[in-house]
């Protein structure tokens, strides 16, 4: 099973919003605690919603009990550091890409896990989302194909996973670089050091990524890694153009009520807020020195100066 648009869905829209049907406190992979737990969710439920429990896909039939193992393939963590996990029922029938037009993330504002469109989608066209982490979706095919196996048992023969061999080569090398890059902006010395260089690699990462047409939350926060070696360095107007990005982004990818997106839309007009402004003046700008192109290109000679030197 899966789900197809039915009409044509604009990039940013949110195209779920699904309560978890329960929560899983301190998620664990005991599979006999999270089935007496789940069991006894499950009977406080109605017959259709028990139904549908039941009616989803379970990896693991012949490992485990059938609750844990429907639980184990389809329970989503209720935010990236959660120890806690939830069902939805919705959201489990969407199947997986390695270069979805889906983005899903838990929100605590609203207690739903969202689907937002990340890049626009035809009518006809599958709803995708990505069940590997963004780290590990960076890796090769056969790495990716391993992950996919071992955890939900398949093999992906998503589009980027079916290309030729030469195209899928050059993916690979794309994704892999792409990796090395976020590992060294990672390095928080840079933003000092070698400023220059982690500017130039957060422009080298969005280039790579729109090749690869990978437009999740990364994107969101490649800009905001831009928007921080900007302000450490004294450039409040980049710093400002990069917080402005980040949000946007942020916006299309989980909405507007994501959460901390006010704190982070409070950067566009006050960089200086933010706790790393002024451990360098080495770029020093003000908000007054904001650029304003019509030309696109020549905006972004401007925004990414810096990563040239």
């Amino acid at each position: 099973m899966g789900i197809v648009a039915n009409y044509y869905i604009r990039r940013g829209t949110r195209i779920i919003s699904d309560a978890p049907l329960f929560k899983i406190p301190n998620y664990t992979s005991d599979p006999a605690a999270v089935t007496s737990y789940v069991t006894k969710e499950l009977k406080g439920k109605s017959k259709d919603e028990q139904r549908m429990f039941l009616s989803l896909f379970n990896a693991y039939p012949k490992d485990y009990m059938p609750f844990y193992g429907i639980t184990k393939t389809n329970a989503l963590p209720l935010g990236p550091d959660s120890e806690d996990a939830g069902l939805f029922l919705t959201v489990a029938r969407l199947n997986h890409s390695c270069s979805p037009n889906a983005n899903q993330t838990w929100n605590s504002n609203t207690g739903t896990e969202t689907i937002h469109a990340i890049r626009d989608i035809l009518r006809g066209e599958e709803i995708t989302i990505c069940y590997i982490g963004s780290d590990k979706s960076c890796r090769d095919r056969e790495g990716r194909r391993k992950e996919l196996a071992a955890v939900f048992k398949f093999e992906c023969h998503c589009a980027v996973c079916d290309l030729a061999p030469e195209q899928s080569l050059t993916s690979d090398k794309r994704r892999a670089e792409i990796e090395r890059l976020d590992e060294i902006v990672g390095q928080g010395d840079l933003l000092m050091l070698h400023a220059p260089m982690a500017l130039g690699s957060c422009r080298t990462m969005l280039h790579l990524m729109d090749e690869e047409r990978i437009y999740d939350k990364r994107v969101s926060r490649i800009y905001y890694d831009a928007f921080q070696i900007c302000i450490a360095n004294g450039d409040v107007a980049r710093a400002s153009v990069f917080a402005r990005k980040t949000v946007e982004e942020r916006m299309l990818c989980e909405g507007p009520d994501a959460v901390g997106l006010e704190d982070q839309k409070a950067l566009i007009d006050n960089p200086q807020s933010h706790r790393l402004a002024g451990l360098s003046n080495i770029w020093k700008t003000g908000l007054e020195n904001i650029r304003e192109y019509d030309d696109q290109e020549e905006f972004n000679v401007w925004l990414w100066k810096m990563a040239d030197s």
